[in-house]
């Protein structure tokens, strides 16, 4: 490890790798498992949850249904870590903010995902989902 700092989303990325891996150790399942329910490498796995690769809307969507946990859960769950840890000195900053705009800054670094990788309607979905709360 060469001792830079992490980019935002590589930090994103290990805190996102890092709520994975936990949810899967609390269901008690091993990485080789998860690699099979995949189709791909324990290696893969690997490095999904340890933040070394960022996380596709597919590994995403096999997550979270394996785990019964919503997506917005997820990212907003991440996104607070994601906060507290980059600004150690004014951690109540971000407890004003509406629970939507926390989601939205997790879908944020998708973003540049080209539509080819997202289910059909995923984004729509999403923001009608977000404006019903």
């Amino acid at each position: 490890m060469s001792g830079r700092p992490l980019t935002r989303r590589a930090h994103y990325n290990r805190l996102m790798g890092a709520r994975l891996r936990d949810l899967r150790q609390d269901a008690g399942i091993k990485p080789a498992p998860m690699a099979r329910a995949f189709g791909v490498s324990e290696a893969a796995i690997s490095k999904v949850e340890c933040g070394h690769r960022g996380l596709s809307p597919q590994v995403l969507g096999v997550y979270c249904d394996l785990f019964d946990v919503s997506p917005l859960d997820l990212f907003r769950d991440v996104a607070e870590q994601y906060r507290a840890q980059c600004d150690p000195f004014r951690p109540g900053v971000y407890r004003a903010v509406r629970g939507e705009v926390r989601v939205l800054d997790g879908l944020a670094l998708y973003a540049d995902l080209p539509e080819r990788y997202l289910p059909a309607g995923a984004l729509r979905v999403g923001v009608e989902a977000l404006n019903e709360a």
